[in-house]
């Protein structure tokens, strides 16, 4: 048998990193589309959810770089 080249854990972590990053490509546009329409809670919310969004990136990055430090990535 073929040993994995990633684990479950790692593929995980790596499948939602890549989730929130893509999310947060397109965020500015929500943001700036609120804006237009004069929507000052919808804008508020997006800047809310970027803001709760780069938090998670953020601790998914540091969650990766724990794993291949500890050579388990």
């Amino acid at each position: 048998m073929q040993k994995q080249c990633i684990d479950d854990n790692c593929y995980n972590i790596t499948k939602q990193l890549s989730k929130k990053l893509e999310f947060l490509s397109h965020v500015e546009r929500y943001i700036e589309d609120a804006h237009k329409c004069g929507d000052e809670a919808a804008e508020q919310t997006w800047k809310l959810i970027r803001t709760d969004e780069q938090k998670h990136a953020d601790m998914l990055r540091t969650l990766i770089i724990t794993e291949i430090k500890n050579n388990r990535f």
